[in-house]
């Protein structure tokens, strides 16, 4: 194991063992019919941050590459930035797409990140400018990511928003819209597979239900389900006052989820303040878990060692480290190293800022 590999597992212990001025908070459930808890994760430390995060500065500029897969982003402030991996960059006049890794920008420098379109139908405009549009829904993130931190192809990506979406869209009770309105406004730019016939999986107490026919099916898909960040946002308006239970706690850095079957997703800042500017979209990330009722045959035994016990356990698996990016310092800018981490039915992400880990991201994948 190299000396950079040691930093990434020597986090997890220390988040474990409660060591580093890491501690685990009291865990919390939206309702009492729930089959999730929220287990905060707090840090007292005199650390100073290196970066700000892409919530913070509007002074990132995000244009379309005129490919699917790049977007360009410009750091016009004076802070080295960072932008977490399914950032969602929300098109104007463009399609909107999400990050597959996570990055650091440093002052005044220009890259090209890897990203996946999350609004399919929606044409591509060169030099479209972007906003921040929050975090991709931790149900296409398990579906998504496989070994390594690895993201898989378009349209693994594409099918994981639509399924993501009908689930979304059944438990809001969106009602269905008329197919015009979602048709996109201008000609396409690369070609659209025809949607194959899909099983939608329901995240409430109904059992899986089956995609109507073909031709049914690909009505539907133009009825709005293939764009992420609408019905994502739909979603939340409905659930918002439930969504709002899980508040920001002092000193608070990150949060693990935790449902019936064990830990969904453990995920942390090396600080507070990076915790506070990610922390509703981080919450909302989550919502289709949090927000699932028990069905005649699950019984969710809540007891808040079980929490912390579930958590303790992802955390001490034994990973396997894979170094996804290296940068090394020639201008005097600090040393970046962003590491995959896989075991069992989990895959992370963690990124290291001059040797410290600033942010850790595991999830339990979907198809293990």
């Amino acid at each position: 194991m190299t000396p950079k590999a040691i930093t990434a597992s020597t986090i997890l212990q220390a988040i474990s063992e409660e060591s580093m001025g890491f501690r685990f908070g009291k865990p919390e459930r939206p309702n009492e019919l729930s089959l999730a808890c929220i287990l905060p994760i707090l840090r007292e430390t005199s650390q100073e941050r290196q970066y700000i995060t892409l919530p913070e500065t509007e002074n990132v500029l995000v244009s379309d590459s005129g490919t699917i897969n790049k977007v360009n982003l410009k750091n016009a402030s004076k802070k080295n930035v960072y932008v977490r991996s399914g950032t969602i960059f929300e098109g104007k006049g463009t399609q909107s797409r999400a990050l597959t890794r996570s990055a650091v920008l440093f002052p005044g420098t220009e890259v090209a990140l890897d990203v996946r379109c999350v609004h399919q139908t929606h044409g591509i405009r060169t030099g479209a400018e972007f906003k921040y549009g929050g975090i991709t829904p931790l149900a296409v993130d398990a579906a998504v990511y496989s070994a390594g931190y690895r993201q898989q192809d378009q349209q693994t990506t594409w099918n994981a928003v639509r399924q993501t979406s009908a689930a979304m869209r059944t438990m809001a009770g969106t009602p269905e819209q008329k197919p015009e309105a979602a048709l996109p406004a201008e000609p396409l730019l690369h070609s659209v597979p025809r949607p194959a016939p899909l099983f939608r999986r329901m995240i409430s107490s109904t059992p899986n239900v089956p995609m109507p026919p073909p031709a049914e099916a690909a009505h539907s898909f133009y009825q709005g389900e293939d764009n992420l960040k609408q019905n994502f946002d739909d979603f939340a308006r409905n659930f918002d006052e439930i969504l709002s239970k899980a508040r920001l706690h002092e000193n608070q850095v990150g949060l693990a989820l935790i449902t019936e079957t064990g830990c969904k997703t453990v995920e942390l800042f090396d600080l507070a303040a990076s915790w506070e500017a990610i922390h509703k979209d981080s919450v909302k990330r989550m919502g289709t878990e949090l927000l699932r009722g028990p069905d005649n045959t699950s019984v969710f035994d809540y007891k808040p060692e079980n929490a912390i016990n579930a958590v303790r356990k992802v955390l001490g698996l034994p990973y396997k480290t894979n170094l996804i990016y290296e940068h090394n310092p020639s201008n005097g800018e600090p040393h970046i190293a962003i590491f995959g981490l896989t075991a069992s039915r989990y895959v992370g992400e963690v990124v290291e800022l001059d040797g410290r880990a600033i942010h850790v991201n595991i999830l339990e994948m979907a198809n293990v």
